[in-house]
Parts: C-alpha cells; structure tokens; sequence
C-alpha cells in the first residue's frame, strides 16, 4: 500500500449496533434484578466438602505409589546393538582379511635410500645399528661385485655430470 492511502482512511474500521448505547443501561439493570430474584445459583457443594477435601487430598497424594521410568535407551537394547556391531566388525575382519603381507623384498631400494637421506642420519648413527661382525673388513672383500652390476647400476642411478672427471 502506498503511504497516502494510509493516511486517508478516516474509518476506524469497527461498528456498533443501533442503539446500543441507549439499551446498555436497561440491560445490565435488567440482570442485577434476575440475580438478585435467584436464590441458588445452580451448583450445589456436598455437606462437610471443605471439611473433608484436605484429608482426601493429603490420602491420594501419600497412597501414589511410584510411577514406572521408561528409559529412552535401555540398557539391553544399548548390550544387543553392542554385540551386533561387534560380531559384524570380527565378521568383516575374518572373512574379508587381505592376503597382501608387505616384505622387505616388496621395498623398493630407492624409497629406502630417500628415507635414510631425508631423516639426516649421519655414517656414526648408522654404523651403531651395525655390529662389528657387520662391519668386519672381511665381509666387504671377500663380497665381489661383478663389474656389469656396477656399471648398470651407475647407469641408472648417477648423473652424467657425477661420472665426469675433471
């Protein structure tokens, strides 16, 4: 609506009957004689009712034995439920295990290598994981390397510029 409609309304928007002011005074006069003629008024209290409402109250409140709890999660249903995922879970586990062991065969050298070199372990820390047996001088020759192994593996594993002597 626009604003001036609003402001143009000049109605309150409420009516009253004709000649409702001018009855409003018979009609009230007229019901405090109808009232004042009327000895009972229709409703009836038993003898000694207020007498007896406070004992009868007091007896219905002490005789209320205790109201059934209904829990919202019982704790059998919480038990059932438990044991159901459980024996799913063993299920799963059981007979859908995975046959794929990792080896130390399956390790590829480079990922090994590329450990070693990123966690910064230095030749002493690495000779302490050894024993001296390891590291016996005999070991490294009586170990003969044949020469096509080495140059394969400077092959795949050097850098032209590395193999350059100046």
């Amino acid at each position: 609506m626009k604003q001036n409609k609003l402001n143009a309304i000049k109605t309150s928007g409420f009516k009253t009957p004709k000649d409702y002011f001018s009855q409003v005074e018979e009609q009230i006069l007229n019901e405090v004689k109808i009232v004042d003629k009327v000895d009972q008024s229709g409703f009836d209290v038993p003898e000694s009712y207020f007498d007896t409402v406070e004992s009868a109250i007091l007896d219905t409140v002490a005789s209320e034995s205790d109201t059934k709890v209904v829990r919202l999660f019982p704790w059998k249903k919480i038990m059932y439920s438990t044991a159901v995922a459980a024996v799913l879970i063993l299920m799963f586990s059981l007979f859908f295990k995975s046959s794929d062991h990792v080896t130390w065969d399956d390790l590829e050298i480079v990922s090994i290598e590329n450990y070693l070199e990123y966690e910064d372990y230095t030749s002493n820390e690495l000779a302490s994981l050894l024993t001296d047996d390891e590291l016996d001088n005999d070991n490294f020759i009586d170990n003969e390397i044949p020469e096509t192994s080495i140059e394969d593996y400077l092959l795949d594993n050097a850098e032209l510029e590395d193999l350059i002597i100046e």
